[in-house]
């Protein structure tokens, strides 16, 4: 509204009705319009739209703004739509043809906000005014519904991104004054900062109790998950209302644990510690109830913030340089098929223990080593290649079955000579070799580890 500005300095801080020295200066005033068309790139200016103004230099989210006298589009008074553009700078929310906006100038530009929230949906909103039932307004039924809406723009039910109630997160531990309905609990409560898209898409920003939360749902329904990804810092995910029991590869063996499968799989962290007991909880099995409240004593709760992401598909790719996991306790994998693991270069695993199958785990089949069961095998046979029988102080070689010609040690070319120069002339490091049981790609290490902290 209109207000007065003191011209004589010295009469600026006295206080009073308006002085022979004040002059009244006009203010800016907001006005209720119907949008008519919605300009995002250059193309979208091809049209029939009449405007008294022009576009500004970059039309994104610009709006054809038809404005509506006492509420009601009276098309004898209102000749021109209006080019308006968003008020804020850094935000402006999802526009639609048949949105309700309002608008004001400042200068010679004009600027809008809004959508106007008249149905409190994100989905469909349309201008209260503009209905063509109830306000007797002429719509072209070649492009609009009664209540402005092109045509083209479809219609759904979709739930407003709701703070949900939950007593366990937002007063733990006996905290806060009041029973459970009174008005001093019912009182208390207070929504999220929300940003909310017009199909299932959200970001709600906002808190249990003292503990921060955020929550960004895309694609999400009654029916269906869509993605997720959530930073809590109190409360399980359950807890927090995100649909979030199992995990995936965990829904697998239970699958076929009901199926009676020959092989159900395991479940994933099986390798990890099983003990259980008071503050323990077993590392074999997906914590699931992370972050719950404990007790009644605030000083127990030792689980706080954690991040949670679903989808149906994720991607992780470093395209310039490292990518890296790090865990001060555990990393586990799990997969309902397969694990893939390729390298174009080496691949180093590096561990205290290395084992292979859960059962492994009781040190009952060691690995062996190449070199060493290569060395072994070259002491035995050196024994067997310089081993004879004495008949009447005469040595005599091995020999094979009872056949007494068949030697195996008498000659070079026999087997024993033979296998062992093959032995003995095995080059490990070469890369190449007649041998069937040195692996030319894949290595273990000695037992030795003095050397572990070096480089």
């Amino acid at each position: 509204m209109p207000h007065h500005v003191r011209l004589d300095p010295k009469n600026a801080n006295k206080i009073g009705p308006p002085s022979p020295d004040s002059s009244i200066l006009p203010e800016f005033t907001f006005h209720h319009g119907h949008v008519d068309k919605v300009y995002n790139t250059q193309m979208d200016k091809s049209g029939t739209i009449k405007a008294s103004n022009g576009f500004p230099g970059n039309i994104s989210q610009t709006i054809a703004v038809t404005p509506t006298f006492e509420g009601v589009v009276n098309s004898s008074y209102i000749q021109n739509q209006i080019i308006c553009q968003p008020l804020l700078r850094g935000f402006s929310d999802s526009i639609a043809t048949g949105d309700s906006v309002i608008y004001t100038q400042i200068g010679d530009i004009f600027y809008y906000l809004g959508p106007l929230n008249t149905t409190n949906n994100p989905n469909y909103t349309p201008d209260q005014f503009r209905n063509s039932i109830q306000n007797e307004v002429v719509v072209d039924e070649r492009k609009f519904d009664p209540n402005g809406y092109n045509i083209n723009y479809i219609s759904r039910v979709i739930n407003k991104a709701t703070k949900n109630k939950s007593l366990t997160l937002d007063r733990p531990f006996n905290s806060g004054i009041g029973n459970i309905g009174t008005d001093a609990e019912l009182e208390s409560t207070y929504s999220d900062l929300t940003l909310e898209g017009r199909q299932g898409n959200s970001i709600q920003i906002g808190a249990r109790f003292v503990n921060p939360h955020i929550i960004i749902n895309n694609n999400t329904s009654v029916k269906n998950n869509g993605s997720v990804f959530g930073m809590l810092s109190f409360g399980n995910p359950l807890e927090n209302h995100i649909v979030f029991d199992e995990l995936s590869s965990d829904k697998v063996v239970d699958k076929a644990i009901a199926d009676k499968e020959s092989y159900i799989g395991n479940y994933i962290g099986v390798g990890n510690d099983s003990t259980e007991g008071e503050g323990i909880v077993r590392q074999d099995k997906f914590n699931k109830k992370f972050g719950s409240p404990v007790g009644d004593n605030p000083d127990a709760q030792l689980d706080f913030d954690q991040i949670i992401m679903f989808s149906d598909r994720i991607t992780f790719d470093a395209q310039n340089n490292d990518l890296t996991m790090s865990a001060l306790r555990n990393i586990n994998v799990g997969s309902g098929q397969n694990v893939s693991i390729t390298s174009k270069k080496h691949t180093l695993i590096e561990s205290e223990n290395i084992y292979l199958g859960k059962n492994a785990k009781n040190k009952s089949e060691p690995m062996v080593l190449g070199n060493q069961l290569r060395n072994i095998l070259v002491r035995i046979l050196k024994i067997l290649d310089s081993a004879r029988a004495n008949v009447q102080g005469v040595p005599l070689p091995l020999v094979g079955g009872t056949d007494i010609t068949n030697t195996l040690n008498a000659k070079p070319t026999d087997d024993i000579p033979t296998l062992l120069r093959e032995l003995e002339g095995l080059d490990t490091q070469a890369g190449e070799g007649d041998s069937k049981f040195f692996s030319q790609h894949h290595y273990i290490e000695q037992n030795d580890r003095s050397q572990n902290n070096e480089g």
